[in-house]
């Protein structure tokens, strides 16, 4: 776009509801004169004559008022409850070097202030600074209407020119915002090496009042004009304040934008930001530009749009301007920049509008039209290209109304002329920190006859951020796509455009067509079922055919020639499918053209459910019409195989063959190389399992789930519990005060095996109950009867395996006492009743196997102990006991699939020693109940089968040994309790019990009763 002076006359003249600027500092004046500020008496009221130069109040015909003291020093004017005036004398707010001024005008917030007022308000110029702050109150139907001719702030070489509008609502989110609008024909903010700043806070501000055919409106920020000095202009929306700029919207014969931020070497920044609360309604910070904008327009200037929080711009393209871009970012050399960023953040972009029911045109966006535009939309920011509606209401409402559709969508154009750069961002230029991406609603993007570059630089690595805008080269070779970082994904046909994509970072998906060529390096990844250009795959860059997180096998074509470069990587998927013909199914290169090999990696990924590396498999990864040219590197070998490749001319294969590595490693256990031993006589689909592990902690792991360990193991904790049974009957036999009766005894305990070199942590939970009677045979011999019942939680986690086991006891035992020294023996038998469930987990192995099966345990056991009565109430009892524990467990066979089991009957023989000491204290309780405390701690030893086997074979095999988790050889043993007589004729006891190995431990609670007859 070359744009040509404004200087067409106007169609038609039109009045929009302004309320004046400085309406409380006009009156009229009987003659033309200058009336400069000096506040001579010091009481600083705007109205009091002697405060003016002319000696007079402000007066109507005045050439120009003066907001300056005239001997240089700083004047600050306060104008609290203004009235309704009007004037047409030119305003200058702080002139000259040194001459800086401050005026505040502000008026009740709940009353309707307006004026007249046609002159020219300048603030801060001829180096001086001025500052303006507005606070108004709202508009009725009786409000007037009222346009500032033009408006300069920070006008001339090292002016400054502040000014601030605030509507009632400030610092507030519950009032209601004012109405009134601070209009102005013409603005210019920071204009002649100037600085200037507008600040629009729960107000609105609009350049749009009276002009003539002669006289276009305008509106520029940071305009260095004529001098050549660069200019700043910064203009902030907030609160939910509003920037209307419909200046010239209708007229027919206007083809060029009226506002301009960064013109002729200047610096113009719009910064639109947040929103409010009115009401109740959210509201966002909004500007509309109804007659176009450009940003950074004509070489040295620069152009700035910061759209952030949930602020809105609209843009509109001039009326005659039949491109219909609704906005230009840098034109004629300039430089410009827009920034959408955050959530509800939005530009709307449309073409020419219309008065009355009409509906708009479809707009278009130019980003680098003849100049540098860079468009950056990130964390949830948006730009949409459709139309707007424009409708403008006369009294008594005033107001324009802008409706925005997005039901036809407008074009992008990029670069659009020769000299033209434009840039368009997704999340973050390259080279900056990513951020999350933005939405981009457009029928398409243009890469014109300049540089035009689309950039994915953002942080969603979902594989949800599907990029749907078609984009075109207007001619071959045009345009540059850049994926960064992320995952991108191209479901659109882009076979239109004809330009270069690099991929540095991230991973970009293409699911469809995609002309053009394509570069991949330093770490970026392309993927896709889609077909692209001619491909080149560099230093760092890795190519995977197939869905993004997939490694279901697919295929990418590639229309043009391939180089994969040494470096770079082919993750290629792969498994097996025994249905197919070919049951050899994997990711393949289809390149129609030629493919050179130089030295590419290969990665291998299956999908962890079938694919098996067998001798014999031959995988078809690459194929290339025109001839394939060179290697790809060797893969490292597996633990049990060789992956290699084939060539023919057109095509490449992955292959394996069987190497030499026995199946048991030297740092495999013995349980894992027992499972190996078979394993070669096993079916195929176990062989075939195990020999596909790709290294040896994979192929450890797999064993370990085939040897069905917790079979074995669950014979240690049977081993362990055991001994419930004695404990319970020897506690019951300990007190020589014991009569006869009936007695109960409850248990509960925790315990943990050790890990070792062959076997995994087993954990066990048991619970249950005893009960038991006795009778005096005479003064020396008791006999008496016991039978139990408890349940044992086993688990080994580490196999993924678990037993449940319900015992079920019965028993018989005699206790003869000499004086002080007593002898209890006794004989018991258990049937166990298993319930076992395991998991294996492998690439082609997801078996839940199960089985149930008996196992009994019978067991004869003596204590011998000798009574020491150190006090009438304290005593020391030493004691040693014996057991030998017995345990048949029958043959079973799983249930499940091929790496099911069979375990033959089996039996298992330990001997357990105890020696240890027993110390009691008794006391009386006040209220006559006797009570005795205890403690216990002793030795234990272990001997014959501490460490269980299981005979196991898979089903077809021969069987091999398997251990399970070891008892310690050596324990201690330690008991702590309490006892009181509730009656003449019962007890009820409570202790502690536990033992600790060097690798088990367990700790339980019981309580019991005694009831003599």
């Amino acid at each position: 776009m070359k744009h040509k002076p404004t200087n067409k006359p106007y169609l038609f003249k039109r009045k929009i509801i302004l309320i004046s600027l400085l309406s409380g500092i006009m009156t009229a004046q009987t003659q033309a004169q200058e009336a400069i500020w000096n506040n001579n008496t010091g009481n600083s009221l705007f109205f009091d004559g002697l405060n003016w130069s002319t000696g007079l109040g402000p007066m109507d015909n005045d050439d120009a008022l003066y907001i300056k003291n005239s001997n240089g020093q700083e004047v600050k004017l306060i104008i609290n409850d203004f009235n309704e005036l009007s004037g047409s004398a030119d305003i200058v707010i702080g002139q000259g070097e040194n001459n800086n001024s401050y005026v505040k005008v502000s008026g009740p917030p709940e009353e309707a202030r307006s004026s007249f007022y046609n002159g020219k308000m300048t603030i801060g110029s001829d180096g001086a600074t001025g500052l303006f702050e507005y606070q108004h109150g709202t508009i009725d139907q009786s409000s007037k209407f009222a346009s500032i001719d033009t408006l300069n702030i920070g006008s001339g070489l090292n002016s400054n020119g502040t000014m601030s509008l605030f509507g009632v609502g400030k610092n507030t989110t519950d009032q209601f915002m004012g109405k009134s609008i601070v209009g102005t024909q013409n603005a210019h903010i920071g204009i002649d090496g100037g600085t200037g700043e507008l600040t629009v806070s729960g107000s609105e501000f609009e350049v749009n009042s009276y002009y003539t055919n002669s006289d276009p409106v305008t509106f520029t920020l940071g305009d260095g004009s004529n001098s050549g000095i660069s200019s700043k202009g910064t203009m902030n929306i907030l609160a939910g304040g509003k920037g209307s700029f419909s200046a010239g919207h209708g007229l027919s014969s206007y083809d060029q934008p009226t506002s301009i931020i960064g013109l002729n070497q200047g610096e113009g920044t719009l910064n639109i930001s947040g929103s409010t609360v009115i009401n109740g309604e959210v509201r966002q910070s909004r500007s509309y530009f109804a007659q176009g904008l450009a940003i950074g327009q004509d070489t040295g200037s620069i152009g700035t749009v910061n759209i952030t929080d949930g602020g809105s711009m609209a843009t509109m393209s001039a009326t005659e301007d039949t491109t219909n871009i609704g906005a230009y970012v840098g034109v004629n050399g300039g430089k410009g920049s827009v920034l959408i960023s955050g959530t509800d953040s939005v530009w709307n972009v449309s073409g020419h509008t219309y008065y009355g029911d009409t509906s708009g045109e479809v707009g278009n966006l130019s980003i680098g039209e003849s100049g540098t535009g860079i468009v950056t939309i990130a964390n949830g920011g948006k730009i949409s290209l459709g139309r707007t509606d424009y409708h403008h209401h006369s009294a008594p409402t005033y107001y324009s109304d802008f409706t925005f559709y997005n039901d036809q969508l407008g074009e992008l154009h990029l670069g659009n002329q020769a000299d033209g750069v434009g840039q368009l961002n997704f999340g973050a230029a390259e080279g900056q920190p990513a951020q999350a991406p933005g939405t981009l609603e457009a029928d398409k993007i243009i890469f014109g006859a300049g540089e035009g570059t689309v950039v994915f630089n953002h942080t969603d690595n979902s594989g949800q951020y599907i990029f749907a805008t078609t984009m075109v080269s207007s001619a071959e070779g045009q345009g540059t796509i850049k994926q960064v970082n992320g995952v991108t994904v191209f479901n659109t046909n882009l076979s239109t455009f004809t330009g270069k994509t690099e991929v540095t970072g991230g991973t970009l998906v293409v699911n469809n067509v995609l002309g053009g060529a394509m570069s991949v390096s330093g770490g970026g990844t392309l993927t896709g079922t889609g077909s692209i250009g001619n491909t080149t795959i560099g230093n760092g860059g890795t190519l995977s055919p197939g869905e993004f997180n997939s490694t279901e096998p697919a295929t990418i074509t590639i229309n043009g020639n391939l180089i994969m470069e040494s470096g770079s990587n082919y993750i290629v998927d792969i498994t097996t499918n025994s249905a197919l013909p070919n049951p050899y199914v994997s990711d393949l290169i289809q390149v129609n053209g030629s493919t050179v090999l130089n030295g590419a990696a290969v990665t291998v990924r299956d999908r962890g459910d079938s694919a098996l590396y067998v001798p014999g498999s031959r995988w078809h990864i690459l194929s290339a019409s025109g001839g394939v040219t060179g290697e790809f590197a060797a893969i490292t070998p597996l633990l049990y195989v060789n992956a290699n490749y084939e060539y023919d001319a057109n095509n490449a294969y992955l292959t394996i063959t069987r190497n030499q590595q026995d199946i048991c490693t030297a740092n495999m256990s013995s349980n894992e190389c027992n499972a190996a031993e078979s394993i070669i006589e096993q079916t195929v689909d176990i062989h075939n399992e195990i020999i596909s592990q790709p290294d040896e902690k994979s192929a450890k792991n797999a064993l370990s789930q085939l040897s069905g360990e917790i079979h074995a193991s669950a014979k240690s904790a049977l081993l362990e519990d055991s001994r419930f049974i004695r404990e319970a009957v020897n506690n019951r036999l300990q007190d020589p005060a014991v009569g006869d009766g009936a007695w109960g005894h409850i248990y509960a305990s925790w315990g943990k095996f050790d890990s070792s070199n062959d076997t995994a942590d087993m954990r066990r939970n048991i619970a249950g109950v005893f009960l038991g009677v006795d009778k005096s045979l005479n003064d020396t011999w008791k006999m008496g009867l016991v039978g139990g019942y408890g349940k044992a939680d086993i688990t080994v986690s580490d196999r993924s395996s678990s037993a449940d086991r319900y015992d079920y006891q019965i028993g018989a035992y005699t206790k003869g006492q000499w004086d002080n020294f007593n002898l209890h023996t006794g004989v018991s038998y258990a049937l166990n009743d298993y319930s076992t469930k395991r998991k294996v987990r492998l690439q082609s192995i997801h078996d839940d196997l199960s089985a149930d099966y008996n196992a009994s345990t019978s067991q004869v056991f003596t204590e011998a102990r000798y009574l020491f009565n150190i006090t009438q109430t304290l005593s020391v009892e030493p004691y040693a006991d014996a057991a030998y524990v017995h345990i048949k467990t029958d043959d079973f066979t799983e249930n499940g699939g091929n790496a099911r089991l069979h375990g033959a009957a089996d039996s298992t023989n330990t001997f357990f020693t105890t020696l240890g000491s027993r110390v009691t204290k008794h006391f009386t309780l006040e209220n006559g109940q006797t009570t005795k405390i205890w403690g216990n701690a002793g030795w234990r030893h272990a001997y014959n089968d501490v460490t269980p086997t299981e005979k196991v074979n898979f089903v077809g095999a021969n069987s091999f040994s398997v251990e399970g988790a070891s008892i310690s050889k050596d324990v201690a043993v330690f008991e702590a309790g309490a006892e009181i007589k509730v009656t003449l004729s019962t007890e009820v006891g409570a202790m502690y019990n536990g033992q600790v190995g060097n690798n088990t431990q367990d700790h339980g609670a019981k309580v019991y009763i005694n009831w003599r007859f």
